[in-house]
């Protein structure tokens, strides 16, 4: 099952994301535009793909980007935001329901089980 996927953030290269994507086998990328103002102030970069990828890519983002990361799925489309207002290697997860979850440099297995109950609760 895929999930729809937004991935917002600023002061990062939107190629090493997408680089990312596609080393997961994520091949339904788009670039999001945020209109003509002039500086943008984040890119956007959208994606279909399976949960357990997305995993894989909160956790390498968590080595990658220099702030912590929001995964809120309190929408159908996961939200995936760089927050510096969280440090480095912090992950906090909003599931469907609004419960927060805050981990700080999570295993791939520990994210993959949360955002799978993420995916259950989005198909209920």
């Amino acid at each position: 099952m895929n999930i729809e996927v937004e991935f917002e953030f600023a002061d990062e290269d939107p190629e090493a994301l997408k680089s990312l994507l596609l080393d997961v086998k994520v091949d339904d990328i788009d670039e999001v535009a945020e209109g003509d103002l002039l500086p943008v102030l984040a890119v956007v970069i959208a994606a279909a793909m399976a949960i357990s990828a997305l995993s894989n890519v909160v956790i390498r983002l968590t080595r990658l980007w220099s702030c912590g990361i929001i995964v809120d799925a309190r929408t159908s489309t996961i939200l995936t935001k760089k927050d510096c207002d969280l440090p480095r290697g912090s992950v906090l997860v909003f599931t469907a329901d609004g419960t927060k979850h805050k981990l700080h440099e999570p295993s791939e297995a520990d994210l993959a089980r949360l955002i799978g109950t993420i995916g259950q609760l989005g198909t209920s």
